[in-house]
């Protein structure tokens, strides 16, 4: 079990609609599902960047973070599997040249996988 995930308000709120989306699919192997367990997180989370303007809802998504204060392997994994996603999808956005195609959002998902993947391979990471 890994002790402690940060995340930006902007990655915990695309992890959790990209699951929320997906919801039809079958819970993780060995443990609750990511999306059910950030579920009521989420939830206020979401009332609570609807309550803002703009300017500082803009602000919270993206200098506010998220801590989540212990997960599993399984959600580990499952975590990884929805930035792979998200990579996929921006990679596919530029290939296309499509209007909402941003290398710098690719980025920032291709960092964050590295950063899990050395959380998942480190030695306080049990499996």
């Amino acid at each position: 079990m890994v002790q402690r995930l940060e995340f930006s308000v902007h990655e915990f709120m695309t992890i959790m609609g990209h699951l929320d989306f997906g919801r039809e699919s079958k819970p993780v192997e060995g443990g609750i599902s990511v999306y059910d367990e950030w579920y009521d997180q989420w939830r206020q989370l979401d009332t609570r960047l609807e309550s803002l303007d703009p300017l500082p809802r803009a602000d919270m998504l993206f200098d506010a973070k998220v801590v989540i204060n212990s997960i599993t392997d399984a959600q580990l994994f499952e975590v990884i599997g929805v930035v792979q996603v998200q990579i996929d999808m921006h990679k596919e956005l530029i290939k296309t040249d499509d209007e909402d195609a941003d290398p710098e959002d690719l980025e920032g998902w291709e960092k964050r996988l590295v950063d899990l993947e050395k959380l998942q391979n480190s030695n306080s990471y049990v499996q």
